[in-house]
């Protein structure tokens, strides 16, 4: 079967899944209350009284989550990852559009039939089936466990994201991103992409969709490159946020690249010292595993900007970092380590000194192009979208580069389910 015959097959299937997802009906009144009946005895029977069931329930079902089952079927299985959806494919009609779950679905499908186990999606494991047939988002299970709207999707997201993290934890083999970018409202940037890296396993992720070209068409050819890697899209993302947005942590400002000023940027070797910076904030965030990354990251940006002072994160938010690492989503109440001081200007980590005459340490962890090359890379799986890059010309500028880049303040919503919220 050629890549195109795979790609018709998947877009098929996926096409049909989406129609089957969109005729299945709502819970019943009778079934809301015999599935809330079910959590509410389990809840009574784990020792919760029964006047803290409401307010436990859902620290109950993530109870129920840990014990489920998310391992890989055989060693070499392949994990699918989803978000959003997709868009602009040859076989989709005008402005239509198809959810990435039920792509992702279909290419395991697709490929199980081939070879049995190659590729597994969160839904389809059986720790998937067995939370998807609790049908936390349905708003007659609310209704019968007398939760308002916000309350139940805040109790179904938990035991989504709680699942979600448990089964990229359990993903050793190549794990395949079924979306153009991360976006920083979902469960595959704050929960799967960052398990994935601070487990050391940046490598392994792939997208399965093209780097959205359009977005970085005024950028240097060199810079475009490198933020259609899989290694830069795996940890930054380029949409907008708020600070108030209960979805926001500070992975969210850490991993943001500001386009517009990176754009503003008078060469290909300052647009890359930015883009390695929020790499560099995100390695960080990531813990011990990505310490060398981080080193590495640092000494290439001295010798692209000698003069550029780089801005970790601050000590709160390593802590942050460390204690969603230890599975506590709480802060820490100990005092925070004094924070690391960062500069190009001479050492920023203790025994670690830095020549601006030396040439940057190789990024093999980290699979970033290496600078002077200008091909947009466009993954091959799925005919009708792939990316080219836009040669632009650089003028040179004597203006002072442009300061880090700052998040603006409109957010970028997600109501995706599941594994992409």
């Amino acid at each position: 079967m050629t890549q195109r015959q795979l790609a018709d097959e998947v877009i098929r299937q996926a096409r049909e899944r989406a129609t089957l997802a969109g005729l299945e009906p709502g819970l019943t009144k009778a079934e809301a209350r015999r599935i809330a009946a079910d959590l509410k005895a389990g809840a009574l029977a784990s020792g919760i009284e029964v006047g803290d069931l409401k307010e436990k329930l859902p620290s109950y079902v993530i109870d129920l989550v840990t014990q489920m089952d998310v391992d890989l079927p055989a060693p070499d299985t392949k994990s699918a990852f989803w978000s959003w959806a997709l868009e602009n494919h040859s076989r989709l009609g005008p402005g239509e559009n198809v959810r990435s779950m039920h792509v992702a679905a279909a290419y395991a499908d697709v490929e199980n039939a081939t070879s049995e186990g190659s590729v597994r999606y969160l839904e389809g494991t059986p720790g998937g089936e067995q939370l998807g047939a609790l049908r936390l988002w349905d708003k007659a299970l609310h209704a019968a466990l007398d939760m308002d709207a916000a309350s139940g999707e805040a109790m179904a997201a938990g035991a989504w994201d709680a699942l979600s993290q448990k089964y990229a934890a359990k993903t050793e083999n190549e794990a395949l991103f079924f979306m153009a970018e991360l976006n920083p409202g979902t469960v595959a940037y704050q929960t799967e992409s960052r398990q994935l890296r601070q487990d050391g396993k940046l490598g392994i992720i792939e997208f399965m969709y093209p780097a959205p070209a359009e977005k970085y068409a005024d950028l240097a050819p060199e810079t475009q490159e490198l933020l259609a890697s899989q290694a830069v899209r795996a940890q930054i993302h380029t949409f907008g946020y708020d600070e108030s947005d209960p979805k926001y942590t500070p992975l969210t400002k850490a991993g943001h690249l500001d386009l517009e000023q990176l754009k503003a940027l008078p060469t290909p070797e300052a647009q890359r010292a930015a883009v390695l910076e929020v790499c560099a904030r995100v390695a960080t965030l990531d813990g011990p595993a990505r310490a060398a990354d981080v080193e590495k990251l640092l000494e290439e940006i001295k010798v692209l900007r000698p003069d550029h002072e780089v801005t970790l994160p601050a000590a709160e938010d390593r802590q942050w970092a460390a204690a969603q690492r230890e599975g506590n989503p709480k802060a820490p109440t100990t005092p925070a380590p004094a924070p690391v001081a960062v500069s190009t200007h001479g050492q920023y980590l203790p025994g670690v000194k830095i020549d601006a005459r030396t040439g940057p340490a190789p990024l093999e962890p980290l699979a970033f192009p290496a600078p002077g090359t200008a091909a947009v890379p466009a993954h091959a799986f799925l005919p009708g979208v792939n990316a080219t890059a836009k040669s632009v010309v650089t003028p040179a500028r004597t203006s002072t580069p442009a300061a880090a880049p700052q998040a603006p303040p409109t957010p970028e919503p997600s109501r995706d389910a599941g594994m992409g919220a």
